[in-house]
């Protein structure tokens, strides 16, 4: 299968030019993650479990975010193999419409109920009031990010993904600088602590919506951003998104959701647990960025070849794809073991964090380094194959009942019930990754994801 990858040049070199620019994307947003992580956790691991905490929220609405970019990508990729660029201009208006309106639901709620929205995830009472101070500012910037990360997900999918890196990399400096700034009281700003970091990203925020909206008036080409678009939604499309995209929306939520619990798990075994848990995922984000780079690649071009009726190259290429994600999330998790130590120093830059703390960490990234490889499978096929083959239905299934049906009850029984040791709690929390990719092989073999879900210009399903 890799052989015949790589004798693919057209298929390759596509790959390349979108999964590379996608990974440096997704790098440099969970750096800032990681840097955000660093600076707090400077402060104590009490500061470092709120913030961790407190992003919960964001988390949950990021992957709402996802998850309607991924279900206008359902669309986006087929009617951009099939070169209609008028569909794909309204299939962004709606998409950046329901993005806003869920931006300012999230951000009413983080507003107005920061202490409950803490007191969901934790009962650790010395974390509340720095989680609290921090929801007050960051609460901000989530209308900012609704725009901003549900353009910058749907024009990948006509091969637009230079302005996402050249967004994210000024928005990194920016995040960083002032949030050395306010959190520790640098050139004559006030020393803000945990609600520095909040200031930091809400002007980081802010500096990505602006960037991303000249791109969107003044440059870009391909797909125009249409005001109409977004305030009166084309209704046969309008329907064709919400039986294709909804069930990838549900799909994330309900994923978001249950990896939400796995924080509010931890958040009842000890600060300890949230503390180096909140670490691993940041470690883990930064290893596997590669593998998010890949699985959008490979969601672009099934759909392509889909939409201009390939369905031959489009069968023949899918395994092709997987095999070439499992190739790249075995060298991610061999640099993963690797760089562990490097990793884990970071954190010794001061005395914040404990020594039990740090074992706990070292542990818990061994695990993540296994479990990266079958969360590669299931990344390829359920992100990449099967939502740009149209398969959401199927793929919603297999996430829901993964992790509600296997990871949550054992995550449950074995921190807050039997009190086992941090790092199996992780992996049982994360174990409907091995069952799920199991589940993705038998279905891409099976050839029943593949679906063309545009239509003709009479209106009519390709299907």
């Amino acid at each position: 299968m890799l052989t015949g990858i790589f004798q693919n040049k057209a298929m390759m070199g596509m790959f390349l030019r979108i999964a590379l620019p996608v990974a440096l994307q997704n790098l440099l947003s969970f750096a800032v993650g990681l840097m955000d992580t660093i600076m707090v956790g400077a402060l104590g691991e009490v500061e470092l479990s709120a913030v961790s905490v407190a992003n919960q929220p964001f988390f949950l609405y990021l992957m709402c975010i996802f998850g309607l970019a991924s279900g206008a990508s359902v669309l986006i990729s087929q009617y951009w193999g099939k070169n209609d660029r008028e569909a794909i201009s309204k299939v962004f208006g709606i998409a950046i419409k329901i993005s806003m309106i869920a931006g300012a639901i999230t951000m009413v709620v983080v507003l107005f109920f920061p202490e409950q929205v803490m007191r969901a995830y934790t009962n650790e009472e010395a974390v509340i009031p720095y989680g609290v101070s921090y929801l007050r500012i960051v609460g901000f910037s989530y209308i900012f990010y609704a725009f901003t990360g549900s353009y910058t997900n749907c024009i990948r999918n006509v091969e637009r993904v230079k302005i996402a890196v050249v967004t994210f990399s000024i928005s990194f400096f920016v995040n960083v600088f002032f949030n050395y700034m306010f959190i520790f009281g640098r050139f004559g700003a006030p020393q803000m602590g945990v609600a520095g970091a909040a200031v930091g990203t809400v002007i980081a925020r802010i500096v990505e919506f602006c960037i991303v909206l000249f791109y969107a008036l003044k440059l870009e080409t391909r797909v125009r951003l249409k005001l109409a678009y977004i305030l009166r939604n084309d209704k046969v499309l309008l329907k064709d998104f919400g039986h294709y995209a909804v069930p990838v929306v549900i799909n994330e939520m309900m994923w978001a959701f249950g990896t939400s619990a796995h924080t509010a798990i931890l958040g009842r075994i000890s600060v300890t647990a949230l503390a180096a848990v909140g670490v691993v995922t940041n470690i883990s984000q930064i290893m596997t960025v590669l593998i998010y780079g890949a699985a959008s690649a490979t969601l672009v071009i099934t759909g392509k070849y889909i939409g201009a009726k390939d369905y031959a190259e489009a069968r023949k290429g899918a395994p092709q794809l997987v095999a070439l994600n499992i190739c790249i999330a075995v060298v991610s998790a061999g640099a993963l073991l690797l760089l562990r130590p490097a990793f884990i120093s970071l954190f010794s830059l001061t005395d914040a964090m404990t020594a039990a703390t740090k074992a706990v960490i070292n542990s818990t990234l061994i695990v993540a380094a296994f479990i990266i490889l079958f969360q590669s499978v299931n990344m390829s096929c359920i992100v990449g194959v099967f939502r740009g083959g149209g398969d959401t239905v199927f793929a919603m299934w297999l996430d829901v009942i993964g992790v509600w049906g296997i990871a949550v009850p054992l995550g449950i029984v074995s921190g807050i019930v039997l009190l086992a040791p941090i790092p199996l709690v992780f992996f049982l929390l994360r174990s409907d990754e091995v069952v799920k990719a199991v589940v993705c092989f038998l279905r891409l073999k099976s050839g029943k994801w593949l679906r063309n879900v545009t239509r003709d210009g009479e209106g009519r399903l390709l299907e």
